[in-house]
Order: structure tokens, then C-alpha cells, then sequence
């Protein structure tokens, strides 16, 4: 968890704490001051389910952002789909053979759209004729159902509010010491990658520098006495 009056060194990687909202539940953020409720962490299948806080319980949400990850050490995960909108189209198909989104209201003489990426029906440009292009990110579960329910352009607000997977693995910074049984972490002040062995020693830099012993690594009662900032780590541990 972040902390404020938290000391320049924690467990963790940079960018990984989670604050918690006024109600208590955990937000992540993300590369360009998005936020993301929090809703499962699978440690032993080192995902992270994320909900985008800007459509929380929204039947009709209208994307603003495109998601990234940055150079944070997550990968999409094989349960997600990208859902691309196209917003405020001055020229379009036949609205009887693509469907507008209609949520938003029927009388705008510009149309919305949604498609699965990749799956936007062709002979049309899309990026031309509308004034913005979001793409979010939902399991392929969720939209599966509710086609099954009802049209993508009149669904996609449930598979929204379900959220999407990301995997997390290593940070490339921490490949040697988390492998030789330590844990990774960093200074603030120093702006370094640190290396908590459980010997009690923590190598300041590339934590190659000062590896721990391998076959000797933390487990959750070794840590207690560095929570709460030792949250964010436990995302890096299988």
C-alpha cells in the first residue's frame, strides 16, 4: 500500500502501490493518471482484474481513455479482447446494417460506434469520419454473454463494468535477485532498485550486486514486520 509517511525504502516495484478509496477499496495506477479499482488478485496465477474507475456501475458508459500499461511489468492476458469505439461519426453506414450505439440517445446527427478491434466492418474509414478513437479492454467472457443477449452496441457497458485481466511478471531489474530467492524492492531517495535477502542484508543498485542465497527465500510471516508497503511487492511473487 502506499504510504506517505512511509520510509524512502519499501518492497515492491516502483509503480505498483495501491491506495485505497473513501469506501476501501484497493486502486492501481496506471501510466497517464488512470486508476483502476482493484477487484481480484490471483497470486498463484500472478493476475490482476482492474476496473476502470471512471465507469464503475455505469449501464451506459462512454470510454475517455485508451489503456496502457507502460513500461510496467504486465502483459494482457489470453482472457481479454480489445473493444474499439468510434465516436461522433459526421458520415456512416446504414444504421439498419451497422447498429449505432444508441444509448447515448437517436437524435445526434453524429454516431457512435463499438466493434470488437480489428472486427470493424470494412469499405468504411472509420478513423476519417469520426472525431475519436478509444480502445478499452474486457474479457472475451463477458462479451461473449452478452452478444449472446443482446447487440454489442446495446452490451458493452456489463462487459465494462467486469473489467479485464492483466498478467504480471518480473521486472527486469529484479530477474536476478527474485531468482536467487530475495525480494525486490526500492529507494526513493536514491532512485535504486534494492534486494531484501532474508538474512536481513539489502544490496543497494542492481541487485546482481549483492544476490541472496539462493534456496532461502521470504515467505509472508518473514515479511509481516514490513507491512503494509510490503503489499505492492507481493503483486511480484508468484
Amino acid at each position: 500500500m502506499e504510504d506517505s509517511t512511509a520510509d524512502d525504502q519499501y518492497c515492491g516495484y516502483p509503480g505498483f502501490g495501491l491506495k485505497c478509496s473513501d469506501s476501501g477499496e484497493p486502486i492501481l495506477g496506471l501510466p497517464n493518471n488512470d486508476s483502476y479499482f482493484v477487484k481480484h488478485i490471483y497470486f498463484t496465477l500472478s493476475t490482476i482484474t482492474l476496473v476502470d474507475i471512471d465507469i464503475v456501475d455505469q449501464t451506459c458508459p462512454r470510454a475517455t481513455h485508451s489503456m496502457s500499461v507502460g513500461t510496467l511489468p504486465f502483459d494482457y492476458s489470453p482472457l481479454d479482447v480489445n473493444l474499439s469505439f468510434y465516436f461522433n461519426c459526421t458520415s456512416f453506414p446504414d444504421p439498419i446494417l451497422v447498429p449505432p450505439i444508441t444509448c447515448w440517445g437517436i437524435y445526434s446527427t453524429k454516431k457512435s460506434y463499438v466493434f470488437k478491434e480489428g472486427e470493424e466492418p470494412d469499405g468504411f474509414d472509420w478513423s476519417k469520419n469520426c472525431e475519436e478513437n478509444v480502445v478499452v479492454t474486457v474479457k472475451e467472457t463477458e462479451i461473449n454473454r452478452s452478444i449472446a443477449i443482446n447487440e454489442l452496441s446495446g452490451a458493452f457497458g456489463v462487459a465494462m463494468n467486469k473489467g479485464f485481466v492483466l498478467n504480471w511478471t518480473m521486472a527486469k531489474e529484479c530477474v536476478s535477485c527474485e531468482t536467487n530467492g530475495g525480494f525486490c524492492g526500492y529507494n526513493n531517495t536514491a532512485r535504486e532498485v534494492l534486494c531484501f535477502c532474508k538474512d536481513g542484508h539489502g544490496s543497494i543498485g542492481t541487485p546482481s550486486n549483492g544476490l541472496c542465497n539462493k534456496g532461502t527465500p521470504y515467505t509472508v510471516s518473514d515479511l509481516n514486520p514490513l507491512l503494509p508497503s510490503v503489499i505492492s511487492g507481493l503483486l511480484t511473487q508468484n
